[in-house]
This record gives C-alpha cells, structure tokens and sequence, in this order.
C-alpha cells in the first residue's frame, strides 16, 4: 500500500517498497496509462454461465467452471497483435462489450434479447465481433468506409455504441424504448418485445454528436460533444431526469401502474440543471435506476429511484430531475475533472479533491445506509485511475495494484481458487500486483480487467470458453482453463 505524506507546500511524496516520487514524477510516469486510450489485454474472472449467473448461486461447476482468478480469454489468443482500449459491462447486465484498436466492437455473455448484437439470441460464451456495423469489407476494421466504434454501454437487455462520428448504435431489448428507435410492438400485447438482434443505427433528428453513453436496467443516457445529456427508455422513478414518470392506469376500475416508454432522446433540462444553467457535464454513470453526474462546475448531481439513499439526498425519496448532492466541504471540496464515477445497483462512489473517494447508497448486503456522501478512508491516499460497481461487487486501480470487494458468489473478486469469495472491505487482487491495470468493468457476476499487454505475457491462466451451441442443447463438456507451461484441464 502507499503512504502518502503532504509537505509544507502541499506537494504529495509517495512512498513504494522501491522508490519515492514526487507529485509530478508520478504524474510523468502515469501520462502514457489512460482510460480509453491506452490499449492492453483483457482478463477475465467470475461466472461463466451467463445464463443462469445473478438468478442463482447454484452453478453447475462441472459444466461452467467459474474462473476464480484474472485469466486471459482464449479466443482472444488466437488473434494476433489484438489490442483493446475499451471494456465494460454493467451491474445489471450479464453480458460485456469491448472495443479494440482498430474500432471493432466485441461481445459475449447473456443473449436471450438479441443484447449482442450478433444476429440471433444464443448465448455467447466467447467474444465475436458483433453484426449490424460496418467494420469493412472483411470485418477486420480496415478501408476508408470501415465505422471505428469508441465507447460502448450495456443495460440488463440492451447494448449501446458510439461510433467516432458521433452517431450511435443499438440492439436488444427495446420493450421501453431504451434503443432510442421507434418501438414496433402494441401495447395491448402481452408478452411481446420489441427486439432487435443486429446493432442499428439511430435515426435521432437530435443532430447531435454524442460522445459517451452509460446504460441503467432499462434506459439510456447520451452525452453529446456540448456536454449536454440525453435520455430515453424507461421513465419510472423519473430516472430520465425529465422531471415527470409518466406513471398511467391501465386499466379503469382498479389500479394497475405503467410508464409510457419513452423512444426518443430529449435533453435532460430540469431541476438543478434546468434550461436557464448552462451545464457542461464531464462525467454521468447509471446504476440500475438511477443516474449521477457531475459538471465543468464541480458539482454532483443525482436523480432517480432514492431507495437505500442511493441519491446521497439523506432521504429515501424519488428525484425526478437532477438535484445537487451535498459534499462535506462545500466550495472547497470540489470535484476536479479527472475524478472517478460509478453506480451500481444501490450504490454511488465518486472521488473529489485530493482523490478523496466517497460513497452512499447501500454499500454491503448487510449493514445500514449511507444516506450522504462518506469518505471511504480504505482507500485514503490513493490516486484511482478507474473505479466500476457491479450488481453488488467494486473494482478500482492505481498505478500496479488492483482492488476488489463486496458480495462475490461466483470468484469475480479474483482471489484465486483458495481465496475469499467476498470482502467487506477493499483488498488486493494477488495476481495482479505489479501489472498496471488501464480499465476496469463489473457485472452480474463477472469482472474484466484492461491491463498493459507487456505485463500479462507470461505466467496469466487462459481460459478457453465453452463450444457455442444453440438454444437448450445440453453441454456435455467443461469449460478449461489453460495453466501457463501445462495442458489443457478441466476444471472440476
């Protein structure tokens, strides 16, 4: 761990097992690892069922093997010089997305909307290259005309992508209008979604040129090159940040609760960041049903579902437009544009001045709420450069450390076959000391990790996914796992 010491002119000193370094000598050695920029390798660690992952703990091990320590994916061995610069998934979603060099998107996991865009709803153990975008001639991201992705998102049904034109992409799920598309389904009938299994592009009349996008459970959160945020898909707990639900009664005589999904992308400008502020957002995150932000003016905004003071507001009430969060310190306390940003399903963490990490929400399974922002004095002293919360784990890095912590069922801490399954409190992965980790992402039950690919050339697990088979066909073999030096095994 790092000592961290303030001298008389406020210069950090940090203070490794090796060597000592200033502020700016760290800064320097930093400059060349940055988030969606710098390319690496990506392991893997948790359940390997996604099927079945976050709807029970009782995995069939002798089929699908969790893999209880970071492991290198096998289908991604086979390709040479393969290099990725972006990871994520979601802390509802049970499947992950990455992007690599050369702007083609990947994904696996859970299928059963057409979430992966690979043209069909069978699951995905292994990564492909998903359909419905133009990544050339041969699909191999080359040509003038080849479409160069650069940030995607994953709901619980559905999966968003932006390309570096500011145009964005769809598939899954559009039951509510998360896809930003025109749903083609009828009300009045039951039991039917509107999916879509090939990734299709947004006719938005917006005309804006978005950037980045961040998925809850069942809508979307856009922001365009102004800084400015838009949403669609689900209005419930007033999470769009339009200020209205857009609760009705379905039927008359008795009390039966909807919410009209809304399809197209409208400006969020309401409440704290009403029409007459003119709001330049940096950073916005979803957790399942509800939205953080904060802006140029180093401020925090939430919105959404209140429950467990997820919202940092000290009460458990729904906001339905962005309200600024109280932090200790006020003016003083600013957020810096390079601060961390995560939700998950009942939690916030955000860091502020000096890399101070603060959270609310529910933090552990077990325990009270933390109505308003708290320090995390864990982690004090530490300098993140990315932090992601899954349904009910966390995941962060600094320099050559990696942390995890929470609930864990399935070996998505990354312990190791012998260790904790779950953590009340931020510890380290043990495989990944020493290698400097770029990116990190979590989901139902499964965490990736972005790693230089220089540090992960030797000594990491492979892990080789199971044979892709279509519908209910029964698996008849385990998944491996392919130590360095030895011969394929299964896991038992």
């Amino acid at each position: 761990h790092f000592l961290l010491f303030l001298t008389q002119k406020q210069t950090r000193v940090y203070y490794t097992k090796d060597k000592k370094m200033t502020t700016e000598e760290k800064t320097k050695e930093e400059e060349e690892i940055v988030p969606t920029k710098t390319a690496g390798a990506i392991l893997f660690c948790g359940c390997t069922d996604f099927k079945n992952v976050g709807r029970t703990k009782q995995i069939d091990e002798s089929v699908f093997a969790n893999v209880n320590v970071p492991s290198k994916i096998s289908t991604f061995e086979n390709e040479n010089d393969l290099e990725f610069t972006f990871i994520a998934s979601g802390s509802a979603a049970a499947h992950n997305v990455a992007i690599d060099t050369k702007g083609r998107l990947w994904a696996w996991g859970r299928n059963e909307n057409g979430q992966l865009g690979t043209g069909d709803k069978d699951n995905r153990n292994a990564p492909s290259v998903v359909k419905g975008i133009h990544f050339g001639e041969n699909a191999d991201g080359e040509g003038e005309e080849a479409v160069k992705i650069v940030w995607a998102a994953c709901g619980k049904n559905h999966t968003i992508a932006i390309d570096s034109e500011g145009g964005f992409y769809a598939c899954g799920s559009n039951k509510s209008g998360q896809l930003g598309v025109p749903i083609t389904w009828s009300r009045q009938k039951k039991n039917v979604d509107d999916e879509r299994v090939e990734f299709v592009k947004s006719a938005s009349a917006t005309q804006a040129k978005f950037v980045k996008a961040t998925c809850g459970v069942d809508f979307t959160v856009l922001t365009d090159a102004d800084g400015k945020m838009w949403s669609f898909g689900c209005p419930q707990y007033g999470q769009l940040g339009h200020g209205d639900d857009h609760e009705y009664n379905m039927k008359e005589g008795t009390v039966k609760l909807a919410y009209e999904p809304q399809p197209t992308p409208k400006m969020i400008r309401s409440g704290d960041l009403n029409a007459e502020k003119d709001y330049k957002v940096v950073k916005v995150c979803c957790g399942h049903n509800h939205v953080a932000c904060f802006c140029e003016d180093g401020k925090l905004y939430t919105w959404g579902n209140g429950g467990y003071g997820r919202l940092g507001h000290r009460v458990q009430k729904d906001e339905f437009s962005p309200k600024m969060v109280e932090v200790q310190g006020g003016d003083r306390n600013l957020i810096p544009k390079d601060a961390i940003l995560a939700c998950g399903s009942t939690a916030t963490h955000f860091s502020a001045c000096m890399g101070q990490l603060y959270a609310f929400g529910k933090l552990k399974v077990s325990g009270d709420n933390t109505m308003y922002p708290m320090p995390q004095m864990d982690l004090q002293g530490w300098v993140l450069r990315d932090f992601a919360s899954g349904a009910v784990t966390f995941a962060t890095c600094q320099d050559e450390m990696t942390v995890t912590w929470g609930a864990g069922g399935y070996g998505e801490l990354g312990y190791g076959p012998e260790g904790k399954k779950s953590s009340a409190c931020p510890d380290v992965v043990p495989s990944l000391q020493g290698k400097r980790t770029i990116m990190v992402a979590c989901g139902l039950g499964q965490t990736l990790f972005l790693v230089k690919s220089e540090d992960v050339k030797e000594g990491v697990p492979v892990f080789e996914p199971l044979p892709e088979t279509k519908g209910g066909e029964k698996k008849k073999q385990g998944a491996h796992l392919i130590k360095p030096g030895g011969a394929k095994k299964a896991k038992k």
